[in-house]
């Protein structure tokens, strides 16, 4: 049981590095230089990594890869991977709670067509 936590811990460091990233790109961006050679490339990074938030999303990330090799270690690559996609589907409707990002028809019966397919998966 404590193993299958693990995918719940690595959905929630996905997703939240996903939403922060999202948001801390967002307010970061418009205050970038218009990246036209190698040197203003750098400065758009250096930018970025002067930011505590994106230096706490480089965190969850590093933990949320060190929790999938676990995982890894411990399901079959078949099995783990579709159980991951619902990641999809978190980040939509969480882009929708704390983003306000707009959820067309499209994009739920797309999210249901992913649903659908992990199901099918991991019955088989």
């Amino acid at each position: 049981m404590a193993k299958y936590l693990l995918f719940l811990l690595l959905l929630f460091l996905g997703t939240a590095g996903q939403i922060l990233l999202k948001m801390e790109a967002n307010q970061l961006m418009p205050l970038a230089p218009k990246i036209n050679s190698f040197g203003s490339f750098m400065s758009v990074i250096f930018l970025f990594l002067r930011s505590y938030k994106i230096l706490l999303v480089l965190f969850l990330y590093g933990i949320g890869f060190f929790t999938w090799i676990f995982i890894l270690s411990k399901f079959e690559l078949s099995y783990a991977f579709p159980i991951m996609a619902i990641m999809y589907i978190v980040i939509l409707f969480s882009s929708w709670i704390f983003l306000g990002e707009h959820i067309n028809v499209l994009r739920i019966i797309g999210t249901l067509v992913i649903s659908i397919g992990i199901a099918l998966s991991l019955k088989s």
